[in-house]
């Protein structure tokens, strides 16, 4: 007697081997899996050659249901979604190349499942969809003894995949900020590399008011009239002072940069343009200072 039946493209044997694989490690006395094809669909059948009482017949359904359903979603969850997320980058954003399409990739899985939150929150995240993914499949063979896996997910689990394709393209969106920030870096650098440096050392130190000082090697405040112009002009537009320092530093492009106290500087991104920016030339010292009059 069959029991109920998945139906898989007959094109995607990785699945049907997951599907028999899984199935192995739940496997009941009496319970037997056959298989016959109708167009392009291979049908996955669950039988028993055996005759039982109506209620221990229901009894074997029901839990051949969960069996299935935990297959199911286990498979979806756990070794399908890389191709869902792959596919919608092929189809959606096909014009990125390879490196670009993996780090989407990576980056997509990540936000889906909280990667880059505490562990405990992925693993919520996790469960809360197994669960969901899990319930439809029971809703689904309560009501059909055959499900047809491309369509049950095309269907039945919309909002599964509209999570992947907000995590594609948030993955896809900080790929462009982080690729338009490397060229952001290597325009600074080019204006650091063709200018002499005004001065071989530069201390920076962050004062009580927020505001940075420069000081040369002999711990002097160091005063040019380019960056007391650049000041001027930076104080009408606005600027924060972690521009301003940007701005400074490149215009006197040094050969070393010591930045003290750098714990207290809150702006970790400020700290690693100028890492960045000043590739090699940078010391982040716990020292504190006082500058020489």
């Amino acid at each position: 007697m069959q029991l109920f039946s998945i139906g898989i493209d007959d094109k995607d044997p990785c699945l049907k081997d997951l599907i028999y694989k899984k199935s192995s490690a739940y496997w009941m006395e009496g319970l037997d899996i056959e298989e016959n094809r109708v167009g392009d669909l291979v049908f996955i059948n669950y039988r028993t050659g055996h005759s039982y009482p109506p209620n221990k017949m229901a009894m074997i359904k029901d839990r051949i249901k969960i069996i299935i359903a935990d297959i199911l979603a286990t498979i979806i969850l756990e070794d399908l979604q890389s191709s869902m997320v792959q596919k919608i980058i092929q189809q959606e954003y096909f014009y990125f190349d390879k490196e670009d399409q993996d780090k989407i990739l990576r980056d997509a899985l990540a936000i889906m499942w909280g990667g880059r939150n505490p562990i405990a929150n992925s693993e919520k995240i996790r469960e809360q969809w197994r669960y969901r993914v899990w319930d439809r499949i029971m809703d689904h063979l309560n009501a059909n003894d055959e499900l047809v896996f491309d369509g049950f997910i095309r269907f039945r689990l919309k909002d599964f995949t509209r999570e992947l394709e907000n995590a594609v393209d948030r993955a896809v969106d900080e790929l462009l900020i982080e690729n338009e920030y490397n060229e952001f870096i290597k325009l600074l650098q080019y204006f650091v590399e063709i200018q002499d440096p005004k001065v071989d050392e530069v201390h920076v130190v962050l004062q009580d008011d927020k505001r940075y000082v420069l000081l040369d090697s002999n711990l002097k405040v160091i005063h040019n009239e380019m960056l007391e112009q650049l000041a001027r002009e930076i104080s009408d537009k606005e600027i924060s002072h972690d521009d301003l320092l940007i701005s400074s530093l490149i215009t006197i492009a040094p050969c070393k940069i010591t930045i003290h106290e750098y714990d207290k500087i809150k702006n970790v991104e400020l700290l690693n343009t100028i890492n960045n920016v000043f590739n090699g030339k940078v010391i982040m010292s716990n020292e504190r200072i006082t500058p020489k009059k």
